[in-house]
């Protein structure tokens, strides 16, 4: 990094800070290069192998290339590429060199001395003003979704009903020495087809030009002394962020298509059913009724069909080489080679804003406090990198942050107790006694809504799926110990139609808020000069408040969505001993 700072003293009570900082934020990159990208219609020259002339999906294992003792030892189908391949760096994007990062800052204190001004500041020196404003770059740092796949490289599958026997009995009835590739014997060094393990998940996939995500924060603060030890505190603190990475699916199912197969008589096309292969015969297609496909030269053929129709999964990618209108370069036993591709996408942007104020003394007479409050508004598209996003159009998951407490109250006190003046064994019972608590008030987080039942008709899940239910109406909240545990009425929410993402937004206001107050009781003990004990008594939730964990969001949970489940720790009490020396 490089950075610049000047200060310039406009006059005595104001100061001007200005500064710029250059970034150089390299992606990371793994030493051995085992992780892989997404590249579409792009095959990888790292790994040469020889196609198989009557499946283009599947490499011949035993030839030159693709021998155990051969260059390259697994098959990747087309699409799947890795570091040294053109256009995919060590970290998978290029270097950002533009991150410019400017910073300025403003400092003033009034010196009115006469006056009603002088009665608001408080005189020369017991006021200042400070704003604020800068930018800050982030590093892309999700590299290591990558390594949530299996070995040798990337790609995930799911695997059920196995019993992990060797030679693996593959989808298609051939057998391999071991495709579970450092689980089983025998050793490591196994060819590997990937074609046997399809549809093939990829998660952490990067676009090769990726600017890096940026915030901007921003402040006017006003400080007033009241007296020696006691300062007030008020002011607004912002910030946004933007190109901020999410969770995007890039290889979602075509929820048309299973729409247009639905309408076919003999075809079933529902929930889950992005991964299905559907064989559409000749004149199968009802008159005036569009078949729009998801990939192939043809987009949409209507009604009735002159030729069989071969859809090996509804995805974008389900199939890289397959032609539907003829069948050419589908992979013969019907499994698609791409599920779900994952992508770590600047698509997310975010917004804070805030009133804060706060009261503080310093320790004066043995009593020290702070009182703060803050009341605030936070609006992102995604809360982590574990939300998922509409991947149709981020802008629509564009709701309330999961983390946003619109109001928050914390007093924390410390009060040192007189000593009593006696000379007797009892002051080491009397004296050195101290009362420590904090309180906080704070309001409930949003709730996030949400669906699994895939009625979006999309098979996209990675952390969570992208989809809402449909609200038909305001919502209600209800007191959940007079209503069996509910904390909003359920009826104001239904599933979604068909192939749509529900109208509901992505999180709703808000779940039940939290008031606790947790306690300290401190003797202080001196052994020696230069040796003090502390015995510590600390109670959390010392009024054994119940305090709710928010209701369940999720529509397809059934008669448990809107209820609450989980309460917050009852009081808790922890004795504690501190030697100091």
């Amino acid at each position: 990094d490089l950075f610049a700072q000047d200060a310039w003293r406009l006059k005595p009570n104001l100061t001007l800070n200005s500064g710029l900082r250059w970034e150089w934020n390299t992606p990371q990159a793994d030493a051995g290069k085992q992780i892989q990208a997404f590249r579409p219609s792009q095959a990888t020259g790292i790994f040469p192998c020889v196609l198989s002339s009557s499946d283009p999906l599947r490499g011949v294992l035993g030839s030159s290339d693709c021998s155990p003792q051969g260059l390259a030892r697994s098959v990747f189908p087309l699409g799947m590429v890795f570091p040294g391949d053109p256009g995919v760096p060590s970290g998978l994007t290029n270097n950002y060199l533009r991150a410019f990062a400017p910073r300025l800052g403003l400092a003033w204190s009034p010196n009115w001395s006469a006056g009603w001004l002088a009665k608001v500041s408080g005189g020369p020196g017991k006021s200042s003003v400070r704003m604020g404003w800068g930018m800050f770059y982030n590093s892309n740092e999700e590299l290591l979704e990558n390594f949530t796949a299996q070995p040798p490289f990337g790609g995930s599958t799911s695997i059920s009903n196995t019993f992990f026997n060797t030679p693996f009995l593959g989808q298609d009835g051939s057998t391999t020495p071991n495709s579970f590739h450092g689980f089983l014997d025998p050793e490591l060094g196994s060819p590997i087809d990937f074609a046997l393990f399809r549809p093939i998940f990829l998660y952490g996939n990067f676009p090769l030009t990726l600017r890096n995500q940026y915030s901007l924060h921003y402040h006017l603060t006003v400080q007033r002394e009241l007296t020696r030890e006691t300062l007030w505190q008020f002011g607004y603190v912002g910030s946004q962020g933007h190109r901020l990475l999410a969770t995007l699916d890039q290889n979602y199912g075509n929820p048309q298509t299973c729409l247009d197969l639905s309408q076919i008589p003999g075809i079933l096309c529902g929930p889950f059913g992005a991964d299905t292969d559907y064989s559409i015969p000749a004149g199968a297609i009802p008159p005036g009724i569009t078949l729009h496909l998801p990939y192939g030269s043809v987009s949409a053929v209507t009604g009735p069909n002159a030729n069989p129709i071969s859809l090996v999964g509804l995805r974008k990618y389900s199939s890289p080489l397959c032609e539907p209108t003829t069948g050419a370069g589908c992979p013969p036993d019907g499994i698609p080679v791409f599920g779900s591709i994952f992508g770590q996408m600047p698509v997310a942007n975010s917004s804070y804003n805030s009133f804060q104020t706060l009261v503080k003394q310093r320790l004066s007479h043995g009593v020290q406090f702070l009182v703060s409050y803050t009341w605030s508004r936070s609006i992102d598209n995604a809360s982590s990198f574990e939300n998922a996003v509409n991947p149709t159009d981020p802008h629509k998951s564009r709701s309330l942050s999961l983390f946003e407490a619109r109001h928050r109250l914390v007093a924390s006190e410390y009060w040192r107790m007189p000593d009593w003046r006696i000379s007797n064994w009892t002051r080491h019972l009397a004296n050195g006694w101290a009362i420590s608590g904090i309180f906080t008030l704070q309001s409930g987080f949003p709730i996030r809504l949400t669906s699994t039942s895939d009625l979006e008709l999309m098979s996209s899940f990675d952390f969570e799926t992208p989809g809402e239910p449909s609200q038909i109406a305001p919502l209600r909240r209800l007191n959940p110990q007079k209503s069996g545990g509910y904390y909003f009425d359920p009826s104001s929410f239904v599933d979604a139609p068909l192939g749509q993402i529900g109208n509901a937004p992505r999180t709703i206001c808000c779940g039940p808020g939290t008031a606790n107050l947790d306690l300290g009781i401190h003797k202080l003990l001196a052994v020696r000069e230069g040796m003090n004990l502390e015995f510590r008594t600390e109670i959390f939730n010392a009024f054994n408040h119940t305090q709710f964990f928010n209701p369940d969001g999720n529509i397809t949970d059934g008669t448990s969505f809107g209820q609450i489940s989980r309460a917050r720790d009852p009081r808790l009490i922890q004795l504690a001993v501190r030697f100091s020396f």
